[in-house]
């Protein structure tokens, strides 16, 4: 597909979906959440996982509504939006959890490019990918390996040959002609799994931390701050929250990244949608260089609003998050 987001206008926007967990019968909450995602008009959309609910469901659809979502913004905008996609557990694995052998539907169902990091001259956007649904990590040894096939696959993990590949691509790009324009540019960690604690105040069924957090957060974390990254966006929780991750390094400066994450864009029913409502974010890079997250969310039948306050990500100096960050509150729903 062709991608031209033309971020020549005054503010570039980010829409960030997450776990529509399509099941033939949420074909109109998908078909409403595309109609929304439309009318914004945004440069990029990111989807980070669960796009269906079970790997024998048929990935066509919503991919499908995705690519004509992309279409109808063209054509009412006048651009070819970028669409990023990375896989969560429900598209890989038997109910999310179960099964050795990864499917390979939904690498057919999106393109490398669809599927790819990105990075580009002409806009002030960079995005890296991650596939955090590894089995295990295979330059560990025999004992790890066998913890880690033995437990459910709903808990994330990032191998480490993935994350020199990701370092590689950052040093391909400092050594090119637009090193400049991707120092310069917000960079973006798209993932499924949560790399933070997410809060919740039930534990609905192997809701536990250690069946669904990121095994190798703190490395991945660290390695995304050594590369000045400003923004985390990840889904799987069904609980949206942001928070910030702060590190030191050998010479005690610190360093941040924010972390952002998406509920459930277009489940039918779970504990987080009917406490919370269905959620998606939108993310403005603005003109002074300041980022901005608006929290949409849906009770219930009714339309998806904004939340009451949006948070910031980072102040109007483009690479501020990293030197002088201000953080702003997690306001939760839209009070309705």
């Amino acid at each position: 597909m062709r991608e031209n987001p033309k971020t020549d206008r005054k503010d570039v926007k980010i829409v960030h979906l997450s776990d529509f967990h399509y099941d033939g019968r949420n074909i109109d909450l998908l078909a409403e959440l595309m109609s929304h995602v439309v009318d914004i008009g945004p440069q990029f959309v990111i989807v980070t996982g669960d796009i269906v609910d079970g790997p024998m469901v048929d990935l066509t659809v919503p991919a499908a509504m995705l690519r004509n979502a992309l279409k109808d913004i063209e054509s009412f905008h006048g651009f070819a939006p970028v669409l990023r996609v990375v896989p969560g557990n429900h598209d890989l694995f038997y109910r999310g959890t179960y099964g050795l052998r990864r499917t390979r539907k939904f690498y057919k169902a999106f393109t490398a490019q669809e599927r790819g990091n990105y990075v580009s001259p002409e806009t002030p956007i960079t995005i890296a990918t991650f596939d955090s649904n590894q089995l295990y990590e295979p330059r560990g040894g025999f004992w790890r390996k066998s913890v880690q096939l033995a437990r459910f696959m709903s808990h994330g993990l990032i191998i480490e040959r993935d994350l020199d590949a990701f370092s590689e691509w950052i040093e391909t790009i400092e050594r090119s002609p637009q090193h400049q324009a991707y120092r310069e540019s917000l960079k973006i960690a798209v993932l499924h799994h949560h790399p933070m604690p997410t809060k919740y105040s039930f534990l609905p069924r192997l809701a536990d931390e250690s069946f669904m957090m990121l095994e190798s957060a703190g490395t991945f974390l660290y390695r995304l701050i050594q590369e000045k990254f400003d923004l985390i966006l990840h889904g799987h929780r069904h609980h949206p929250q942001f928070c910030r991750a702060s590190y030191f390094d050998h010479e005690g400066v610190e360093s941040q990244i924010a972390v952002l994450g998406c509920g459930s864009s277009a489940k039918r029913s779970d504990e987080w949608t009917r406490s919370l409502g269905r959620n998606f974010n939108v993310i403005t890079l603005r003109p002074d260089g300041s980022v901005w997250a608006t929290q949409y969310f849906k009770k219930g039948r009714r339309e998806f609003l904004p939340a009451v306050r949006d948070i910031r990500i980072r102040g109007p100096l483009l690479g501020s998050v990293h030197d002088n960050p201000t953080i702003e509150r997690f306001t939760g729903t839209n009070g309705g």
